[in-house]
């Protein structure tokens, strides 16, 4: 259930390329938040929970606006997610970097090199257990891998929150 933010220089990207590299880089979080348990990037109930905030502001290096966009892209992801946050999870923490970084760079039509990539920054943060809320309640690290791995019992409250997020977004319909 990661959050993605992306910050960026206002205008630095085209309103249909924007939106592909938010879908992009949910789906990159997705798909490494769990790693190597689980892929979560083409689930529906977990595309649903997986939000991307844009926003567009002035961006200023050493006090001065830079020739091109500047990219700030935070990735929030819960307490204990084995792919980014585990002990074993330096490579996936690696890889969620290079892929983002190679996905915004694409968006914005840039060839993806060293002198380019310093303008994308990614920042990993984890919310501890008991900290992350949504659906008006407290959700623990628990019932978030119940969440993903549908491991939870019928009209459960994990169940509850699968099918609010996904009727929330079109993807299902109430009887």
């Amino acid at each position: 259930m990661p959050m993605v933010e992306l910050t960026t220089t206002k205008g630095a990207l085209e309103d249909a390329a924007k939106r592909q590299l938010a879908a992009e880089l949910s789906t990159i979080a997705l798909e490494l938040e769990a790693a190597p348990f689980a892929d979560f990037g083409d689930a529906p109930h977990m595309q649903a929970l997986s939000w991307c905030f844009v926003n567009e502001q002035e961006v200023f290096v050493g006090g001065r606006p830079h020739a091109k966009p500047i990219y700030r892209v935070t990735v929030t992801i819960p307490e204990g997610a084995p792919g980014v946050f585990g002990p074993l999870a330096e490579r996936g923490r690696e890889k969620l970097v290079k892929r983002v970084t190679a996905a915004v760079l694409a968006a914005e039509g840039s060839e993806n090199t060293m002198v380019e990539a310093h303008r994308v920054w990614v920042h990993l943060k984890q919310i501890t257990n008991g900290h992350w809320g949504g659906f008006g309640d407290v959700i623990t690290v628990r019932e978030l891998a119940a969440l993903g791995l549908n491991t939870d019992e019928p009209e459960s409250k994990v169940d509850r929150m699968r099918q609010a997020a996904l009727e929330s977004v079109g993807a299902v319909t109430t009887p």
